[in-house]
């Protein structure tokens, strides 16, 4: 039993690895394409504001791995929660930046 938590917790916490170093891919790629193009840079203050937030979410997700490196079932379920808010978040944010940055400005 302890080795399939310890499966799901890992399986968990690369996911959410994976998608708040997306985030924060997709906030550099922003700020590096709307810093080039004139007339683009709230665009590129506007990532550039996120980017900590970014990496906050991938130190997260970090943690919450080297938790789930552990033998115990009791950090799996840790590292399982713990990567699965950064997961939630960092997809949410994600989604969040795309809509405010696809939106013209007002």
């Amino acid at each position: 039993m302890g080795s399939v938590i310890d499966l799901i917790a890992t399986i968990v916490t690369v996911l959410s690895l994976l998608a708040a170093v997306g985030y924060g891919g997709y906030l550099l790629m922003i700020s590096s394409v709307a810093s080039k193009r004139p007339g683009a840079t709230h665009l590129a203050t506007d990532a550039r504001k996120r980017l900590p937030a970014a990496g906050g979410l991938a130190l997260g997700a970090l943690v919450a791995l080297l938790i789930a490196g552990g033998e115990s079932v009791p950090w799996d379920v840790i590292a399982l929660l713990v990567g699965g808010g950064v997961g939630l978040v960092a997809v949410n944010q994600l989604q969040g930046a795309r809509k405010r940055l696809a939106a013209p400005p007002r």
